[in-house]
């Protein structure tokens, strides 16, 4: 999990938001998927958002809408999730990199056919990723789960060589 979280960081670092958020929005399905509660993504998703960042965000973002992004952005690369069946009341997110974070839009007209009428959200991506990642250190310090993080995926500094993995007799 420490490698995810630095793995963030060095993207906001580096200024690279599009890493940053993916790495980001699957914090609470990792998080929670670990806790080994054995419920569908689109339920436990959710559910830890809102234990996590549900009082940070209230009134602005809900874990069913963040769940949609979250569906929205890494399946199709698209932060519209007024298609999204989980979503509650928003229609759209907008991420900026230096700006105002939590402007909740709604039945606006800007001359964009792309936003005009519609619910969204403008976000800063830096504040967003930061939250994200102190949600998760919050959980990680409400939960003993050591036994699961042996099965997140880990990047190896080298490959197996093929002497090591056959046995020589």
């Amino acid at each position: 999990m420490d490698n995810i979280l630095k793995s963030i960081e060095n993207s906001l670092q580096n200024k690279n938001w599009y890493s940053a958020l993916v790495l980001s929005l699957i914090l609470p399905d990792v998080c929670a998927k670990l806790e080994g509660n054995g419920k569908s993504s689109s339920v436990r998703y959710p559910e830890w958002f809102n234990t996590y960042l549900g009082k940070k965000y209230n009134g602005f973002l809900s874990g069913n809408d963040c769940y949609s992004l979250r569906c929205a952005f890494l399946h199709e690369g698209s932060s519209n999730i007024e298609t999204q069946k989980a979503k509650d009341v928003l229609d759209h997110f907008v991420f900026v990199a230096n700006g105002a974070h939590c402007n909740r839009f709604s039945n606006c007209y800007f001359g964009d056919p792309k936003y005009d009428g519609k619910d969204f959200l403008q976000l800063s991506v830096n504040n967003f990723c930061q939250d994200m990642i102190e949600a998760t250190k919050q959980w990680l310090n409400d939960r003993s789960i050591n036994k699961n993080l042996s099965d997140m995926l880990e990047i190896h500094e080298s490959g197996f060589s093929i002497c090591n993995a056959i046995k020589i007799q």
